[in-house]
């Protein structure tokens, strides 16, 4: 008797998530040269345009679309040894139901690309603003879950990203009012949007303390742990804050935020109580979640990984990639 082989569908894409012309292809398994997805997730992909990425691109220059960033990871990680498939993910992004998954079958709002479910997981390790509030236990316990059946006890990836909106809304766009804005599910106008609203919560608080240190036992920080936080991150930031607009108090409090979620987890988190670990990986980037029925894009800041409490740096190597 002949053995069934299985076959399924596949389209290859250009880096600006087009399909390639006369790629549709039924095979045993996802080709390793250039970019390829199941047709099922094809109308997924790419729902941008290059007016829409414009309007990206004049904040993050090198933002691209989280799918095909997702899909070179998972690619570039692969070609290292580390397999999606026993690779556990550490998702330290914002709360926000907008950085919930996209799946291809479910119509839904959340906007974090689908080629990251080939990774196990995730573990979320995030928190408002995408600040690792859930510290050393959370790692911990992340790092317990990684795989024993392959070499090494690993690998493991942890992504770390804040999110902001980018509209396209048209009035917004010509008030360089855009950034920190998004047309979310079920509302007819990003106007009084604010993405993410703990950044912007984060800046009013600096503007309200007026470079004062927040006191975790006053008002409006009691009960109010990852407010808090923040608030120590952002408050010697309150005289910029008074000086420029919302959306260039955004961009400066995200990338802030962003950066000293980073430094913790890159310069003191890991190295000092993941002395051990090998094939930890830590990607760090700024989440760029854009109207509804749209496609998020991220824009990257560093790929490295730790093995026996030492960095590699790896940033170059992959974006190179892209």
């Amino acid at each position: 008797m002949k053995k069934s082989i299985q076959l399924k569908p596949y389209a290859r894409f250009l880096k600006n998530g087009e399909i390639v012309p006369g790629s549709l292809s039924l095979l045993r398994e996802k080709p390793t040269t250039g970019i390829w997805k199941e047709i099922q997730a094809v109308e997924y992909f790419n729902k941008s345009s290059q007016n829409y990425l414009n309007i990206v691109k004049a904040t993050y220059p090198n933002a691209q679309l989280s799918e095909y960033i997702a899909v070179k990871l998972e690619s570039f990680l692969s070609s290292l040894g580390a397999k999606a498939s026993n690779t556990v993910l550490n998702s330290i992004t914002c709360s926000d139901d907008v950085n919930a998954s996209e799946f291809a079958s479910v119509v839904n709002i959340g906007q974090t690309p689908p080629a990251l479910n080939t990774f196990l997981g995730p573990f979320m390790g995030g928190g408002l603003a995408g600040y690792p509030h859930t510290g050393l236990l959370g790692l911990q316990a992340f790092q317990s879950h990684a795989t024993t059946d392959t070499p090494n006890n690993g690998p493991l990836l942890i992504i770390n990203m804040p999110h902001i909106g980018i509209t396209q809304q048209a009035d917004l766009v010509a008030a360089n009012d855009n950034v920190g804005r998004m047309l979310r599910k079920g509302k007819s106008s990003a106007t009084l949007d604010n993405t993410c609203g703990a950044v912007a919560t984060a800046i009013a608080d600096a503007i309200t303390l007026a470079g004062v240190a927040p006191v975790a036992t006053n008002a409006p920080f009691i009960n109010n742990y990852q407010r808090y936080q923040l608030a120590r991150i952002t408050y010697t930031s309150y005289a910029y804050y008074n000086a420029h607009t919302y959306s260039q108090n955004m961009i400066q409090a995200t990338e802030l935020i962003r950066a000293a979620g980073y430094t913790l987890l890159h310069d003191t988190l890991l190295p000092t109580n993941f002395a051990s670990q090998t094939n930890l990986y830590l990607f760090s980037g700024t989440f760029i979640n854009v109207d509804d029925e749209w496609s998020s894009c991220i824009n990257v800041n560093s790929l490295a990984v730790l093995n026996g409490g030492a960095w590699t740096d790896l940033t170059s190597q992959f974006t190179s990639t892209l």
